[in-house]
């Protein structure tokens, strides 16, 4: 019977879960909304722990147990483990690489072996997490007794791994694409809209709330084949609810909505500390995806399955280009794709389209494929006007699944990827399908930023900006750009460069300080100045805004304002005397005002006279504690006072607080204390010309000399001469 072609474009997420243990079925709800359930689109060899595979712990593996399962039941803790089961002859062997009965006979040596370790733990206090039925496992919660019995069960087990949690990493890797930075600048995909082929989105889940604006379905039914999964239960649905996810999650139909979070899920609605790469970027679902029931689509070990009819794919692309005059599409993402091909597969029948929407200026972002093939690309991601993406690690090494090709257009992180899954959860997933919608978020900032440019020009930028990656599995080196979008952003959009504040403003000769640039336009790779004398390093960029460096300040650095001066690429910014170099030793002086008499009219009075002194506050700032061994105050019209007799000058008065003791000599009247940084003294000075001394606008200079033989001054000026009632003793009463 003929039927419309089914590339039966399955799903990158590869189906490939099944080797996993029916993940899904596996998958609790408080797993969901616990810690991230790590997930894989790629089929994974299981390999058997050794010794050095250690899961983090600390201290030798004894009777194949971890030491960190050790220490927890040891402690009088129960245990969550990974129990590894010993299979008979060679150990497991992957599915794909097994004839279909000796794939049926290793599920069978699985749940038998199981259920023999099960039956001989069933007297201890056990409880059961998962049974899996594809790889050789059994996750339990054990106590020190069960785990004894564990360890003497050598006939059945291998290994009993710690059940370690991980920890989610789309704060990583988005970061790693710069796209923090171009939020900083303010663009993160406002006022646009990326399209969402895949398996439905969870518009419900609080990591994208109030961001499906559009929906579609188009899904079919083929007698003996496939049913549709429209909620209608027709072949084609538009509008809200149409896109709600199918109902096989353990078919992977939780994909799409992994997919749209890595795009677009914003972290502020649903409580967590990432976002999706375009978090101010709206999301249009379309559900292209079809029940598989037959074996001869799904093959005998994986039914039901689902997949997605190219003319159903096709239906929702042409959907997305006849909405584009009213909603601002940037991109469509397209984590599919089926087939292998060494060269531009333009004979493909998505072709047309991928052009008309290009031409429209969106583009068609496609995951590259998990094949492992360093030579070739699936489809639709082979087609030449299709922006091909392939997948890297986190520390820009080739993911080892990815498919890759001298045509393909770009690479994007696609290891360990938590995003949201269906359920209101979230999952860790890997495949070229989690590479992709990084691409198509950065797309949405960038149309953001700059709405005229074509398909081409942002394509261009993100290639020129990008980190590149070689690719070496063929023996012909393949090197393509890893993304940069807060490059790319830069690119077309150069930032403002300003820098409007230094925080602190001054430091010491001889000292240090971690100063705080605020201003715009900031970008890795800036730098910063501030002239001779200071030494600028440890500059770190923390957003668009703001960035911090150390200034070593030299012990003979000029005194005075300086410049300070950021340069990126392109552009150089100045704050004029944005810092100012201090002495190493300053002294603040204040004048309070008159507040009590504590010294007379002559070079030696340390008795009060009758009449209120001049009183006023020494603050000194330093580097260290230093030792002042005298002091001398004068005002505007020559009056002095100082702590030297005999002379002409009048005893200046000097005491740790107002009504300490004077810490003048009483035969010299000299003065010999020590403060420490930000250390105070209170100063007394006879006025004269009854108030002539002390009157309004004397500007006042004190001089203090130090043990080393230097001097350092401040000075102040009287604002008022009235005295200043601080205090009232005792209080009034009744």
């Amino acid at each position: 019977m003929t039927h419309t072609r089914l590339v039966a474009v399955v799903i990158l997420i590869a189906l490939a879960l099944m080797p996993w243990g029916a993940p899904a079925a596996g998958r609790r709800d408080d797993d969901r909304r616990g810690a991230p359930v790590k997930k894989q689109e790629k089929p994974q060899t299981w390999r058997q722990a050794k010794p050095e595979d250690s899961d983090d712990d600390k201290g030798p593996w004894i009777n194949g147990v971890s030491p960190k399962v050790r220490k927890h039941v040891g402690s009088g803790d129960r245990a969550r483990v990974l129990v590894s089961l010993r299979l008979p002859g060679r150990g497991h062997v992957p599915e794909s690489r097994l004839t279909h009965a000796a794939a049926s006979l290793q599920r069978s040596d699985i749940a038998l072996i199981g259920g023999q370790l099960m039956a001989r733990l069933r007297k201890y206090n056990v409880r059961i997490v998962h049974r899996y039925s594809y790889v050789p496992l059994i996750a339990l919660e054990i106590d020190a007794a069960a785990l004894a019995e564990l360890e003497g069960a050598a006939l059945w087990v291998d290994r009993v791994f710690d059940d370690a949690i991980k920890q989610p990493i789309l704060a990583e890797s988005v970061p790693l694409i710069g796209a923090d930075r171009a939020w900083g600048r303010g663009f993160d995909g406002s006022g646009t809209v990326v399209a969402v082929l895949d398996t439905g989105v969870d518009a419900s889940h609080p990591f994208l709330l109030g961001k499906v604006v559009e929906e579609a379905c188009y899904s079919s039914t083929l007698l003996k084949h496939s049913t549709t999964f429209c909620p209608n239960g027709l072949e084609e649905q538009v509008g809200p609810g149409a896109a709600v996810p199918c109902p096989l999650d353990a078919q992977g139909c939780f994909h799409g909505t992994h997919v749209a979070g890595i795009a677009a899920g914003d972290g502020a609605t649903a409580g967590v500390t990432f976002s999706g790469v375009a978090p101010g970027a709206q999301l249009m679902a379309v559900q292209v995806f079809s029940k598989f029931t037959s074996v001869a689509d799904c093959g005998l070990f994986n039914t039901p399955c689902v997949g997605a009819y190219t003319s159903d794919l096709i239906s929702g692309l042409e959907r997305v280009y006849t909405v584009r005059s009213t909603r601002n599409i940037a991109s469509v993402n397209l984590s599919l794709g089926g087939g292998s091909f060494t060269a531009a597969c333009d004979v493909e029948p998505e072709k047309m389209i991928i052009d008309t929407l290009r031409s429209a200026g969106v583009a068609t972002v496609v995951a590259a494929g998990n094949d492992g093939s360093p030579t070739s690309l699936s489809s639709p991601a082979c087609i030449s006007s299709a922006v091909s993406v392939g997948s890297t690690t986190k520390s820009d090494a080739v993911s080892s699944f990815s498919n890759v090709a001298p045509f393909m257009s770009l690479f994007a992180p696609g290891e360990d990827i938590v995003s949201s899954v269906t359920g209101g959860g979230f999952a860790m997933l890997s495949g070229t399908s989690m590479a992709t919608p990084h691409v198509a978020g950065s797309w949405a900032i960038l149309k953001q930023a700059t709405p005229a440019s074509t398909v081409d020009q942002l394509l261009g930028s993100l290639q020129s900006t990008g980190v590149p990656v070689t690719d070496t599995r063929s023996g012909t080196p393949v090197t393509r750009p890893r993304i940069r979008v807060d490059l790319a952003l830069d690119q077309l959009v150069p930032p403002t460069l300003t820098v409007t504040a230094v925080t602190p403003d001054r430091g010491k000769t001889g000292t240090t300080v971690t100063a705080t640039m605020d201003g715009t336009g900031f970008v890795s790779g800036a730098t910063v100045s501030a002239g001779s004398g200071i030494t600028v390093s440890s500059v770190a960029v923390l957003s668009p805004t703001r960035m911090t460096a150390r200034f070593a300040i030299a012990s003979g650095a000029a005194l005075g304002t300086r410049n300070v001066r950021v340069t990126v690429p392109g552009a150089v910014a100045t704050l004029t005397n944005g810092f100012t170099v201090l002495p190493a030793v300053t002294l603040d002086l204040a004048y309070n005002g008159k507040l009590r008499d504590r010294v007379g009219a002559l070079d030696t009075a340390r008795t009060p006279d009758g009449a209120l002194d001049g009183t006023l506050t020494l603050t000194l700032s330093a580097t260290s504690a230093r030792t002042i061994t005298a002091l001398r105050l004068q005002n505007s019209i020559g009056g002095v006072w100082d702590t030297t007799s005999p002379n002409s000058a009048w005893l200046l008065g000097v005491a740790p607080a107002l009504d300490s003791p004077l810490l003048n000599n009483a035969t010299t009247m000299t003065v010999n204390t020590t403060l420490t940084d930000g250390g105070t003294l209170r100063l007394f000075a006879s006025d004269y010309g009854n108030g002539v001394g002390f009157g309004v606008g004397q500007q006042l200079t004190l001089i203090a000399t130090l043990s080393d033989g230097t001097s350092v001054q401040g000075t102040t000026t009287v604002t008022s001469s009235s005295p200043t009632v601080t205090a009232v003793s005792p209080p009034r009463r009744g």
